[in-house]
C-alpha cells in the first residue's frame, strides 16, 4: 500500500496558501449548497402552482424536513471535523475509522428517524392548529420524506466524509446531479401523474436515493477517496463514535433548535391565517439564498480549521477567519440592498397572491438590513466545530432562538398584540445578540488555544 501524505490531499494548497486554499474549497461548497437549495426552491415553485394552501402545507412541513437534514448534517460535521483534524495530525488510520463509523451512524439514524417520525408526525402536525387542508397536505408530504430518510442521512454524511478530507468538488457534482433529477421528476410526478404535494416529496426522495447509491459505490467499491474503507475488517469502537458525536450531536441540536424555532414561529403565526404562514415560508426560502455563500464558506471553514488545529497551525485560523469575514460582509451588504429595494420581484417567483406578497415584503425589508451580522455567528459556530467543540454552536443557537427570538415573538404577539411584524423584529434581535456573543467567544477561545500550544512548545 502506498504511503499517504498530507501533500497528496486536497489540503495541500490550503497548507501553503490559506486564503487561496479556503477559497478553492469554498467555491464548490457554495455551488453545492445552491444546488441543494434548488431542491426546496424547485419544489416550492411547482407546488406554488397548486395554490396558497399547498404552499402553506409545504411551509408547515419544512421544519420537520429540516430536522432530518439537521440531524444528518450535524453528524456529518462531527465526522468532517474528526477526519480533517486526523489528517492534519497525520493520523490517517484515525481518519479511516472516523469515516467508517460515520456511515454506521448514518444507517442507524435513518432507521430511527423513519420509525419515530412515522409514528409521531400526525399528532405533532395536529397540535399546531393550522387549517385542516394545510395539515393534510403537510402530512402527505412528510410521510414520504420520513420513509426515505435513510437515503437522506447516507447522502449527507457520505458527502461530509469527502469534505473532511478537503474534497469539495465531488460533493458538488453529486448534489448537482440530484438537483437535476429533482427538476426533471418534479413536474412529472406533481402534474403529469397528478400526485400534487406527494409527488414533490417522492421526486426529492427518489433523486437523493439514486445519488446516494452512486456515492456509496464511489466510496466503498471503487474506493476513490483519500480515506480508505475496509468494511470486512470493521471493528466498532465506541471511543471513535464518541468523538464524532461529541461534535456532531451538539451541531445537530443547533440545527434542530433552528427547526424547532421555525415550528414555534409557525405556531405563533398560525392564528394570523394562511397568508402569514405562506409568507413566512416563502420569505425564509428567498432569504435562504442569501445564506448560501455563508453556509458554503463555513462548511469549508470547518475542514480548514480542523486541519490547522490538527497540525497546530493556530495563527492560520486567524488568517482565514478575517479573510472570510471580509468576503461575507461585502456580499451581505449587496444582498441587503437587493432584498430591501426589490422584495416583490423575488417573492413573485413563487406566488402572485396579494396577501402573501404584502406580508412577505415586510418580512424581507425588516430582516435584510441586519444580514451583515450573520457571518459573525455562522463562522464562529463553524470555527468551534472545526477545533472539535460542538456545544458552543448549540448554545449560540439556543441563545438566538430559545432565549430571544421565540419568547420575544410570543410576548409581542400574545401579550402586547403588536401583530405579524413584531415576529420579524424578534428574529432580528436574536440574530444580533447571538452574532456578537459568538464572535467574542470564539476569539477568546482561539487565543486560549494558542497560549496552550505555546506553553507546550516551551516545555
Amino acid at each position: 500500500m502506498e504511503e499517504r501524505k498530507v501533500t497528496n490531499t486536497h489540503f495541500a494548497l490550503l497548507n501553503k496558501h490559506p486564503t487561496k486554499g479556503l477559497s478553492r474549497m469554498a467555491i464548490p461548497m457554495i455551488l453545492a449548497f445552491i444546488l441543494h437549495t434548488a431542491f426546496n426552491i424547485v419544489d416550492t415553485i411547482f407546488v406554488g402552482r397548486l395554490g396558497a394552501s399547498a404552499i402553506a402545507g409545504l411551509s408547515l412541513a419544512f421544519p420537520f424536513q429540516m430536522f432530518i437534514i439537521a440531524l444528518g448534517g450535524g453528524f456529518g460535521i462531527g465526522a468532517q471535523s474528526l477526519i480533517s483534524r486526523s489528517i492534519g495530525a497525520k493520523k490517517f488510520v484515525d481518519a479511516d475509522n472516523a469515516a467508517e463509523h460515520a456511515l454506521l451512524l448514518a444507517v442507524v439514524s435513518g432507521v430511527f428517524t423513519t420509525c419515530v417520525g412515522l409514528l409521531s408526525i400526525k399528532s405533532i402536525i395536529g397540535a399546531i392548529g393550522a387549517p385542516q387542508e394545510v395539515s393534510v397536505l403537510a402530512l402527505d408530504y412528510l410521510g414520504i420524506i420520513m420513509t426515505g430518510s435513510i437515503f437522506i442521512f447516507l447522502n449527507i454524511i457520505s458527502n461530509s466524509i469527502l469534505r473532511g478530507e478537503g474534497d469539495t468538488k465531488r460533493p458538488m457534482i453529486f448534489m448537482g446531479f440530484a438537483a437535476i433529477l429533482n427538476i426533471i421528476l418534479d413536474p412529472i410526478f406533481i402534474f403529469t401523474f397528478g400526485w400534487g404535494v406527494s409527488g414533490a416529496a417522492l421526486a426529492t426522495v427518489l433523486s437523493r436515493s439514486i445519488v446516494t447509491l452512486l456515492i456509496c459505490y464511489t466510496l466503498l467499491i471503487k474506493n476513490k477517496s483519500f480515506v480508505q474503507f475496509n468494511l470486512r475488517h470493521f471493528s466498532f469502537n465506541f471511543h471513535i463514535l464518541r468523538k464524532i458525536v461529541d461534535v456532531g450531536f451538539p451541531a445537530s441540536m443547533a440545527q434542530i433548535a433552528m427547526s424547532l424555532s421555525l415550528f414555534f414561529l409557525n405556531d405563533i403565526l398560525a392564528p394570523y391565517g394562511r397568508d402569514a404562514l405562506a409568507a413566512f415560508g416563502l420569505g425564509f426560502r428567498v432569504e435562504s439564498i442569501v445564506f448560501l455563500p455563508m453556509i458554503g464558506l463555513s462548511g469549508a471553514f470547518v475542514s480548514a480549521v480542523g486541519f490547522f488545529k490538527g497540525s497546530k497551525q493556530m495563527d492560520k485560523i486567524d488568517v482565514i477567519m478575517q479573510y472570510s469575514l471580509k468576503v461575507l460582509v461585502i456580499f451581505m451588504c449587496i444582498c441587503t440592498i437587493v432584498f430591501f429595494l426589490f422584495p416583490l420581484p423575488l417573492l413573485r417567483i413563487f406566488t402572485d397572491e396579494a396577501g402573501v406578497l404584502s406580508i412577505g415584503r415586510e418580512y424581507l425589508r425588516i430582516l435584510s438590513p441586519f444580514y451583515i451580522v450573520l457571518p459573525l455567528s455562522l463562522l464562529s459556530a463553524a470555527g468551534f466545530q472545526g477545533i472539535g467543540k460542538g456545544y458552543p454552536a448549540f448554545l449560540l443557537a439556543i441563545l438566538r432562538s430559545g432565549l430571544v427570538s421565540v419568547p420575544l415573538a410570543l410576548y409581542l404577539t400574545q401579550v402586547r398584540n403588536y401583530g405579524v411584524a413584531s415576529v420579524w423584529w424578534a428574529i432580528v434581535l436574536g440574530d444580533v445578540i447571538s452574532a456578537a456573543v459568538g464572535y467574542i467567544w470564539f476569539k477568546c477561545d482561539l487565543t486560549r488555544l494558542k497560549n496552550q500550544i505555546k506553553e507546550t512548545k516551551t516545555l
